[in-house]
Formats: structure tokens, sequence, C-alpha cells
């Protein structure tokens, strides 16, 4: 069956979702957030730029335990997933690879210089956030050189009563979670503790996997302004298997986050500043053949053994292979956004100095070592730096049915070496929207800007094992264009919203592990012009008793296609992905979550069994999650079921994601809601 004639019969099947009978109340009203598509604050509806927002009611009933379960069903978002959830996760934005998203918790953009792999390494739990932004298409003008192709911003922190909530849960796979939460203060003065455990014994040989997560919010309101501050710490050890190559399957990781960022707010009287400080480090390593009991064991003359095959590590000569890659990276910097409101409208200037650092025993040079805080350490002997400069200045200005931002950002890219000197890039911007409406319920609008990136440390550096990276890859950079209608229906008892946008991304000089055909190694390249263009609809409804049905289609086509070579990450999009995703009050007290996402995505991968590129085919996946409280909702029950038709998916190059997953988890709060 084709994807179209699938895409046909998922719309037609669609009412049956309503079936459900729920008692009326007297109207529903829109929840008013602020987003990050503009600088200032705006409605979503608003929005210059086609977004999408998940609240925590959304969240908690879905039942997720990982970010990525939360964004895998959003409009234009392509989550690939290695092993069990949580465990690692690829995000991308309507075709762009995993380093070509920014990610943003509370205002401040995360950075991973290692690797994007490892971006999505949060320290705090679905849980435990407030709400979701995603804001689709490029946005390095005012955002920075992170958001090529868009960006999620993560909004998090103490809830605004005292609260205590312990969930537990288990599952298929060895699956167990527990789960502690505890918010409390007074009304100037919050705090929240946040701890989680989880762990599966796997769902096929090394696909076992424990992650630890901690974390410390708190705000503090006074006179002389708001304070915010986070610390959060993410440990994950877990087998790789097929992780980032076929050739050697039994690959095993372990990774460590530290992240902690401080903001201060403060308006005087139409002039508001916010400044913050931020420092995030994580540790990885990475073992390409697994060193435990049951794996690779040492012998007494110094090979590590496995069912009679060696590894031939340590051994002198014997092998390329002689220690596991350790890398620690370190981003800190500073930001501050300044706003003021004038009679020409809405002005607003961004800065921020971040540096990124990585010290390791492959990545970097034994030179950048020198004088760097683990000179003379015996594993962590290359090292390499990078300073980034960014200020940018808009203004926005509404006159009419009209309001239009212009925006002009500059950046400046110096590594502090020699093998990567400074590089300066002007990024322009601007968007328009113009109201059908006299109530701005129906909006036209359009963007236009610039785009940039420059390599990970990997793209520069990586020599091993079937990789080879390229110290003389340029910055990628992109024109993204995107126009669009957003329609929104308010009646007594139903909300209706639909969005209709086009969009169109020129990439130049785009960063790229590519495998040429008959080839072994696979290399970090930067392809030619490729132009990417799509179109997106989504359709939101929600009515009575907080019920809420979504579907939304993305297509995407390239000029280019990876004919004759195996392209790892810009050539292997989701060309097209149909998602349908409801939740329903049902009898009884039961609410019912289902997810539906239909994904045909281009290219394929090596199979070295064959030899060649095989071709991703399409696959349809449904979940769905039934949930009822108790004790006037001090207890809350659910079972979620992922991959119910128990598909067979390779999600990312051979990697095997698990067939069908059921979890159940029990939540109790302690201290009212």
């Amino acid at each position: 069956m084709s994807i179209k004639s699938k895409v046909l019969i998922a719309f037609l099947i669609s009412p049956l979702l309503f079936t459900a009978q729920i008692e009326p109340i007297p109207s529903i009203q829109i929840k008013e957030v602020v987003v990050i598509a503009t600088p200032g604050e705006i409605e979503p509806k608003d929005s210059p730029r086609s977004i999408s927002v998940i609240y925590s009611e959304e969240i908690i009933q879905s039942a997720a335990v990982s970010i990525g379960e939360t964004l895998e069903f959003v409009a234009g978002v392509d989550v690939r997933q290695r092993g069990a959830p949580g465990v690692q996760s690829d995000l991308t934005i309507r075709g762009g690879s995993f380093e070509q998203v920014a990610l943003l918790v509370n205002g401040i953009r995360w950075s991973a210089p290692h690797t994007g792999h490892h971006l999505m390494d949060i320290t705090f739990d679905p849980e435990d956030i407030n709400r979701i932004e995603v804001v689709k298409g490029g946005a390095s003008p005012f955002i920075g050189s992170g958001a090529f192709s868009g960006a999620v911003h993560l909004f998090t922190g103490p809830a605004s009563s005292d609260r205590s909530l312990v969930s537990v849960g288990a599952g298929s796979y060895g699956w167990q979670r527990v789960k502690a939460t505890m918010d409390f203060g007074t009304e100037k003065f919050r705090h929240r503790i946040a701890l989680s455990r989880s762990k599966t014994s796997g769902y096929q040989e090394n696909t076992d996997a424990e992650i630890l997560l901690r974390s410390y919010s708190t705000t503090l309101s006074s006179d002389m302004g708001l304070f915010k501050f986070h610390i959060g710490m993410a440990d994950k050890a877990f087998g790789a298997q097929d992780f980032y190559t076929a050739s050697y399957p039994t690959q095993y990781e372990e990774t460590g986050t530290l992240q902690s960022q401080l903001t201060w707010e403060k308006s005087f009287g139409d002039f508001n500043l916010i400044t913050a400080a931020y420092v995030r480090k994580h540790n990885d390593m990475f073992e390409l053949f697994r060193e435990s009991e049951g794996y690779y064991e040492q012998t007494t003359d110094g090979f590590f053994v496995m069912n009679g095959d060696t590894a031939a590590l340590y051994a002198p000569g014997a092998s390329w292979y002689h220690a596991p890659n350790n890398h620690i990276s370190i981003t800190n910097g500073v930001n501050m956004n300044a706003l003021y409101n004038n009679s020409l409208g809405l002005t607003a200037l961004r800065l921020d100095i971040r540096n990124e650092t990585i010290y390791s025993n492959l990545l970097g040079t034994t030179e950048g070592a020198v004088g760097g805080a683990y000179e003379g350490d015996p594993i962590y002997t290359r090292s390499d730096n990078r300073t980034t400069k960014e200020i940018s200045v808009s203004h926005r200005i509404e006159s009419g049915i009209f309001a239009s931002t212009i925006t002009a950002s500059v950046i400046d890219f110096d590594s502090g070496t020699l093998l990567w000197p400074g590089t300066i890039r002007v990024l322009p911007g601007a968007d328009l929207t113009m109201r059908l409406t006299q109530e701005g319920n129906a909006i036209l609008f359009g963007s236009a800007n610039r785009s940039v990136r420059p390599p990970s440390f990997t793209d520069l550096y990586y020599n091993l094992g079937g990789a080879q990276g390229s110290i003389d890859l340029e910055h990628e950079w992109s024109d993204n264009f995107e126009t669009g209608v957003r329609l929104l229906d308010i009646s007594e008892t139903n909300t209706l919203k639909f969005e209709q946008s086009i969009f169109i991304r020129k990439g130049h000089n785009l960063i790229d592990w590519v495998r040429l055909e008959g080839e072994d190694v696979a290399q970090a390249t930067n392809l030619r012009e490729v132009v990417f263009n799509g179109l997106e609809t989504s359709l939101i409804l929600n009515w009575e008793n907080e019920n809420l049905f979504r579907v939304s289609f993305t297509s995407i086509r390239a000029s280019e296609s990876s004919v004759g070579f195996e392209s790892n990450y810009v050539l292997d999009f989701l060309r097209h992905k149909l998602d349908i995703s409801t939740s329903l009050s049902l009898p009884a007290d039961l609410k019912l979550s289902l997810r539906y996402s239909l994904q045909d995505r281009e290219g394929g991968y090596f199979d070295p069994v064959e030899e060649k590129e095989v071709e991703f085919v399409p696959t349809g996946l449904l979940g769905a999650t039934l949930s009822r409280e108790f004790m006037e909702g001090k207890l809350n029950a659910n079972i979620r079921v992922d991959n119910a038709f128990d598909v067979e998916l390779v999600d990312i190059g051979n990697v095997t994601l698990p067939g069908r997953w059921v979890r159940a988890s029990l939540t109790f709060v302690l201290n009212g809601h």
C-alpha cells in the first residue's frame, strides 16, 4: 500500500475517535502563553512563525517518561531514538539534522559541542515540565547559532503551591521507574526537588540501561527583581547495540550531565532586562567493545576476549583500538536580553558570549591540551575550545492589521586555535503578520531569515572505527522562508485551530557523514547546495472536559538524494509524516490517550551483512495510554502501550528499536494538587 493511500485511510478513520460521550461544560478558554517566535511576549495565535505548544496536562496524561516521547507527535518534528525511552534521542525539525536544533530551558540555550547526540541529555523528567514550545524553521537571528532548523523551549520550575509526588512504574523488558518531586516554600520564595531512577534489562542483547536524574530549582521574587536558579544532574549507563556502527555491535556508553543556570529579571517602567549565567558539563565514556562480565573480559596475557573473539585491547601493536573514548565538554557563558516598549514599537537587544571546550583522548589536538585544565592527565591528552559572541537587535511594530519584526544579528566564531580561525556572520531576519478579521482569529504570516552553524568537535576530529572527521569543514548556513495561514474558532463548547504553512530552506555547505558506495569509512563532509521545501498542515480541536484531538501532516522534498552513497543525517529525513493523537474523557472517570504516527523516511542505511544500502520502509506506529484518578485526584493509575502492533522498526542506521512495550505506573500526590 502506498504512503498516500495510508494517509487517506488514516484521515477517513480519524472521526471514529470522537465517539466518547462527554457532559458539556459552559465554555473553554484559550491559555495565553508567551512564545519564542519573536522577541517579546505574544500569544501563539499572533505568531509570525509556525509553532506548536504542549501543556503539562497533555504530557501527564500521556504518561511519557522521556522528553523525546513528549515531542514525537509534534507536527514537523522527527524524534529518532536509540534504545529504551530516554537513553538517547536525536531531535530534528523539518528535515534538518540532529545538530541543527536549538534547545532552550527557561530562556537559556543549552549546547552540546561534543556532538548533538547528547543535546537531549536533560536533567529533569516530563512531569517537571510546565509547557513546551516548538518553533519551526530557521531562527538563528533571534535565538542563536544553534537554531538552524528550529528550536524547542522547555519551561520548568517550582509549582505555585506545596505538593509532594511519588510515582512507581514497571513494564516490559524489565522496566522499572521511581519518581519523586517535592514543591515547597512561601509565596515569593519557591523550591522544587526532583529525583527519578529508571532501568531496563533490555529488549534484545546489549540494550540494558539505567538512568538517574536529579534536580533542584528555585524562584525568588523581591523588590530587586525575579531570580530563577536551576541545577540538575543526569547519569546514564547503557548497552549501545549498533548505536554508532554495525561493524562493532557490542558497544557500551556512560554519560553524565551537569547543568546549572541563574537568571535575573527586572522591569524598569517600559524597560525590561533579563540577564543569565550558565554552565553545562558533559562526560562521555564510550567502549567500542563492551568490557564487563559476559562481554569482553581481560585475560592474563592482556587481551580482551568474548566467546573466543579477541578485541586485542591494550596489547602493543595488536589493534588500532587501544582504550575507550573519553570526552568532557564544558559550555559556559552569559547572556542578556533587553526589551524596550516605546512609541515606535518594541525594541530588543540580545547579547550572548559562549565558550565551548572539549577535553578528550581523541578529539582536539595535543597542542590544545597545553595549559588546559587536564594538562598532564594520562587520559585527556587532547583539547580544543572556541568562543562565540553574538549580538542581535530587533524591532517589532504593529500598525492596524499588520505586525512586523526586523532583526539583524552578528555572530563571531572564534575557536582560539590556529586550526579554526574566527569567522563573522551577519544574519538578517524579518517577519510579517496580517489579521484577516477584527478579532485576530484569522492571520496570514510569513518570515525570512538566515541561519548558521559551526561543526561539532566530533565533526572536526573524530577518526576511529570506520569514521573520519575533517578539520577543513566549513560552517553550514541556510536561507529560510515560510508563509502560512492560521485560523481560530471559539464557541461556547469548542475551540478549533487550523494552520497551513509552506516552507523552503536553501542549505549551503551542509555538514553530513557519508559513506560512498563500496567503501567502509563514513566521512564528514560539506554537501553542495541542497534545497528543502515542504508543506505542513495541522488541526487541533478542544472540547468539553479537556478533550483534545490533534492531526497534522508534514511533507518534505529535497533537491538532492543519496544516490551512490549513504547519507547518515542530512538526506534521511521524513519525507511524509502523519500524526494523529487524542485525549478523551470516558465513562467511569477513565481518560484515554491515543497516538498514531505514519512515517515515510527518505534514504536508507548500510547493511553490513548484505553489504549494500537498504531503503527505509514506511512505518505506522500506534500507542495508547489509559488512566484513572482515585481518592479525589490524590492517586493516579495508568497503563501505556507503545508500538502496539509490534512493528519491526529500524530508525537510525542499524539500530533496532523495541517492539511492543507496555508500562504501568501509580502516582500518589501527598499534599493536594
